[in-house]
């Protein structure tokens, strides 16, 4: 477990315009320049034997069946460094392991950024400024090239036929961007794969607050033509998180927090193209900051979150195989200091899966990063960092590479309005 202290200084940049729906600017950052460990760093002492819990919950996800947390196990060994200053990162592993980092500023203007490290330190590439909005997320296809969503407000002042899903990626060394055209000031809450074809898959929210109808999904041909699809939510706002997968037939499935009803709903497309909803989860408010990976066998695996009380998160697993009509639900840790709202918790939980298959789910509240390792049978969680001077973002973003070793991205906050931070680079050395 690392304490993170705040290293760098943050300062808005004077006469700054701010609106209501946006985050100031700062000055242009200067990256640091560290490089990546090739060996694990020295083991922590550990002060607690390490306490497993089931994998297996009741399918409802058992309200009068509560499985306790788990506590510190020591699955990896962890070293934390900045990377620049910024907001809202995610993380993505090339083929050979390069760690890309995107991130954001929200302001006026402000910037979508990518960061890399080939082991000699962080090579920062600005890939617009402007004025934009997050989360963002980051991908990385076959071909080992990047590939961002963001939103775009494209104007200072509000309009709701503006505001775009956008996607950049790197082409030649130079990095492009394209929008998702759709009618409305959609592409909020996005997330993006790039599947074995190198086809690209995004979602986002066209919220209700703008007179939007809900979850949109993007692909993108192999020609580059958009097409833009209502995958039937329903009307929603955002805040909440989207996540898209793709099945080894090909068809995508998007998981979306279901704000009538307060549940976790799925909506899977069929070879025909139609679109049908489902509930994964309905135990109480469920089924934020959702997150769904779907394996070579068709196993769906989802991380998300319940929220016994107004200021917890509640961990939980969810996953269902070929053929199984059932979602066999767990539930993992319990975060205890979590803000929702536009600055604050967003995607929360972040999921992968290691070399033999098994969850492993990294999550963030305003006081710690911790993550969680499936076996098979039983968790283990232990904390990445702790908040010392600032609060952290409660943003996570976690890839596995090869030797199962974790690469996390996450930020401290430094200013909350508007906001500013750290964006940091975790990286742990399975033992």
């Amino acid at each position: 477990m690392i304490k993170i202290d705040r290293r760098v200084a943050v300062a808005a940049s004077a006469g700054l315009l701010v609106l209501a729906v946006a985050c100031g600017g700062d000055d242009e950052p200067a990256a640091a320049n560290t490089p990546i460990p090739t060996t694990a760093p020295a083991a922590p002492a550990a002060t607690t034997p390490p306490v497993t819990i089931p994998t297996v919950a009741p399918p409802n996800g058992g309200a009068d069946n509560p499985t306790p947390p788990a506590t510190v196990g020591a699955a990896f060994n962890w070293s934390v460094q900045t990377v620049d200053e910024g907001t809202k990162p995610a993380i993505a592993l090339t083929s050979d392991g390069t760690p890309y980092v995107a991130y954001m500023l929200e302001a006026i203007p402000g910037f979508v950024k990518a960061a890399s490290n080939t082991g000699d330190g962080w090579k920062i590439d600005t890939i617009v400024e402007d004025y934009f909005y997050g989360p963002l997320d980051l991908a990385i296809g076959p071909d080992d090239v990047p590939h961002i969503a963001y939103h775009d407000h494209q104007d200072s002042g509000f309009d709701p036929e503006k505001g775009d899903a956008v996607h950049a990626f790197l082409e030649g060394g130079v990095w492009k961007t394209e929008i998702a055209a759709d009618a409305g000031h959609d592409g909020w809450d996005n997330r993006i794969i790039v599947d074995g074809q190198n086809v690209v898959h995004m979602t986002g929210i066209d919220p209700q607050e703008f007179g939007g109808a809900g979850v949109e999904y993007y692909v993108r041909s192999a020609d580059g033509a958009w097409t833009v699809e209502d995958i039937g939510s329903g009307r929603l706002t955002y805040q909440f998180a989207t996540s898209v997968a793709v099945d080894p037939d090909g068809n995508p499935h998007v998981t979306f927090f279901n704000q009538p009803e307060n549940d976790l709903s799925l909506s899977s497309r069929d070879s025909s193209g139609n679109w049908t909803v489902s509930t994964i989860d309905d135990s109480g408010d469920t089924g934020l900051f959702a997150q769904i990976l779907i394996d070579d066998s068709g196993r769906f695996h989802v991380s998300y979150g319940s929220q016994p009380t107004r200021s917890s998160l509640l961990v939980k697993y969810a996953t269902r195989g070929p053929g199984e009509s059932a979602w066999i639900i767990s539930e993992i840790d319990t975060l205890e200091n979590v803000r929702i709202g536009m600055d604050f918790a967003r995607n929360s939980t972040s999921i992968a899966l290691d070399s033999l298959g098994n969850p492993v789910i990294a999550y963030s509240d305003l006081d710690n990063v911790r993550i969680a390792v499936s076996d098979g049978s039983a968790w283990t969680t232990e904390t990445i960092a702790e908040a010392a001077a600032d609060e952290l973002g409660q943003i996570v973003s976690l890839k596995l590479d090869a030797d199962d070793n974790a690469h996390v991205a996450f930020a401290e906050t430094t200013r909350r309005s508007p906001l500013q931070g750290i964006v940091k680079y975790a990286i742990g050395i399975r033992n």
